[in-house]
């Protein structure tokens, strides 16, 4: 039987991934909850792709069954908290099994842990998310976007024929949040360099060893190859894995990038009427920060050293300022000042951090170089897969994208490029440079103010 092979000390026992594994549902149910009553979740697009078949496999082998929970395709799902409340007590005394990827995953997720179910199965239906496999559910409570901790499914069934058959600009999006862990190793490496979060090097590996070969096949991600569409699979599982273990934050996997998609997320991005997929806005996000460090890294130590020394110290007020600017009158404003102000350096201690900085450097610039791939073959790749590469393909306006940016050191207390532009007084000219410099042609055009 095709397995993943899973990292010692992970709450998930297995993760199958192949061929005709959607008939290994009941073997797994038995083998982990032997005769429990199981209850399935999907929405009806996911209850077409995998849960009808499920559910005759399992009325097959004679399973206790509860009525599944099928969620409406339209409108599209949110993973709002308020369905963890309603399936909370529906999951009671059962074993759920979540038939869908990325938002369906993560309210079965929390719903299973609070309910004490002992775990979950979960049916994969697409290669879109890294959340598969990780602790921690991306929940959005009170209007802000969160990760509410809750354990990994104990297994994860993905069957090549289901995963075959999701919408292309499914993969493109897993694709893109896969890609995304590049310029999320580079922001780690920047903040294991300050001093800010040491890199953890076992959870560095899962996802950063075999990165470039997971995402070395952008066509045949985009025509469903099934060694493209394994790898990508098997890249996003890892990813999930690593956050597994790394039980401090889902540091191992997301950086600025996700920081901007969360803050579009939360202001409802729309294109075109309809809700923006978390990969296309993940897509954007990595662009945009892989901009940001090609723009950062033109600056030599030498010239550096000259521009700290010319601008001036953040106060707390000024700080403060931005945040009401930037997300005042939005539910997560508390938060984002709360974080803002803990996260903050001023004074001598800035001084401190700017010093650490022109030190590091160097250094710094030539591990950042290494790690990253560069913005026109990133960009390149994601064409490929067609997942966007214009804020305008996803609904983005020069001043929604602006938004995210400069909100994007806000609500998370985790070091990234924007602390670094933010710390060097280099926001808003490294901006410009990005704006101005032919990274997005939509920019080059006055007339998108």
């Amino acid at each position: 039987m095709p397995e993943i092979p899973i990292p010692a000390g992970l709450s998930t026992k297995r993760c199958l991934l192949g061929t005709n594994i959607l008939a290994e549902v009941g073997h797994a149910l038995q083998e982990h909850w032997p005769g429990q009553e199981v209850i399935l979740i999907a929405d009806e697009n996911t209850w077409a792709a995998a849960g009808k078949e499920v559910e005759q496999l399992l009325l097959a082998d004679r399973s206790r069954m509860a009525a599944p929970v099928i969620f409406p395709a339209q409108p599209m799902l949110h993973a709002d908290y308020k369905y963890v409340e309603q399936l909370r007590t529906q999951l009671q005394g059962r074993v759920p099994v979540a038939i869908g990827s990325g938002t369906i995953n993560d309210l079965v997720k929390r719903a299973s842990f609070e309910a004490e179910t002992g775990g979950y199965l979960c049916v994969a239906t697409a290669a879109s998310v890294d959340g598969y496999t990780s602790a921690g559910a991306a929940l959005t409570v009170d209007g802000f976007k969160q990760t509410m901790p809750c354990g990994a499914p104990l297994v994860i069934l993905a069957d090549n024929a289901v995963l075959a058959k999701a919408p292309p600009e499914m993969a493109a999006a897993g694709y893109a949040d896969l890609a995304a862990k590049v310029v999320a190793g580079a922001d780690w490496l920047v903040a294991d360099q300050l001093g800010c979060d040491p890199l953890d090097a076992v959870a560095w590996d899962m996802v950063q060893k075999h990165l470039r070969e997971w995402l070395s096949d952008p066509e045949g991600v985009l025509s469903g190859k099934s060694t493209a569409m394994e790898d990508l699979f098997t890249g996003l599982a890892y990813t999930g894995f690593s956050m597994q273990y790394y039980t401090k934050s889902s540091r191992p996997a997301s950086g600025a990038e996700h920081m901007m998609s969360h803050i579009w997320e939360m202001r409802g991005l729309k294109c075109k009427g309809q809700e923006v997929s978390h990969g296309f806005k993940v897509a954007l996000g990595t662009l945009i920060v892989a901009a940001l460090y090609e723009e950062m890294g033109k600056i030599s130590a030498a010239e550096l050293s000259e521009l700290l020394a010319q601008q001036p110290l953040m106060s707390s007020a000024e700080r403060q300022a931005e945040v009401e600017r930037e997300l005042g009158g939005t539910p997560f404003y508390q938060n984002a000042s709360a974080i803002s102000q803990e996260k903050l350096l001023t004074g001598d201690a800035l001084l401190q951090r700017r010093q650490l900085i022109l030190q590091a450097w160097p250094e710094m610039q030539q591990k950042i170089a290494r790690q990253l791939i560069p913005f026109t073959e990133l960009q390149r790749r994601f064409r490929i897969v067609r997942c966007p590469v214009e804020p305008a393909e996803i609904g983005l306006s020069r001043a929604a994208m602006l938004n995210g940016i400069l909100a994007d050191g806000m609500i998370r207390n985790r070091y990234s490029i924007l602390d670094l532009l933010a710390e060097t007084g280099l926001r808003d000219r490294v901006l410009q440079s990005v704006l101005t410099g032919g990274y997005f042609s939509q920019y080059l055009d006055e007339r998108t103010r």
